[in-house]
């Protein structure tokens, strides 16, 4: 009988050390896809306190919407939840000179599966206006989730 339990012991204590260094090892990675999850970047352009400032300087950009975010106006060029298509808008903002600041907020799982559907097109687009295109309609997308969450 004491060999069952020293056994027991031993394959509950050899268990426990490997339960520890496999946490160790992924637990950096849970963190990242857990806090990740709903979070989309936005390409903006500009952050204005008048809305017809912002409206103007909107004018210099054809595809880009304003969201009111805590008083403030935002322009936004573009959008982004996966990484993939971030590096791609990132290299088409950079070749035409735009610079931008990367903004990250937090959406709904909804959008982001709306969001989902159109970049895969991009990620496997190398046109031009295939990707200015589809980022138009994302942030078309992006402008009707902000109105009906603004209420």
């Amino acid at each position: 009988m004491k060999a069952y339990v020293k056994i027991f012991i031993s394959a509950i204590f050899i268990g426990g050390i490997f339960a520890y260094f496999f946490y160790k090892d992924i637990k950096n990675d849970v963190i990242a896809i857990t806090t990740k999850k709903n979070e989309i970047s936005l390409f903006q352009v500009g952050v204005f306190k008048n809305l017809d400032n912002a409206k103007n300087f909107q004018s210099n950009f054809e595809n880009s919407i304003i969201y009111e975010d805590n008083e403030l106006y935002r322009v936004i060029i573009g959008l982004s939840y996966h990484e993939e298509n971030k590096i791609k808008l990132e290299s088409l903002f950079i070749e035409k000179g735009i610079t931008y600041y990367l903004k990250t907020i937090k959406v709904n799982e909804k959008l982001i599966e709306e969001l989902e559907n159109y970049e895969v097109v991009i990620i496997k687009s190398n046109k031009e206006e295939v990707i200015e295109s589809i980022n138009k309609n994302m942030l078309n997308l992006l402008k009707g989730y902000f109105e009906e969450n603004s209420t």
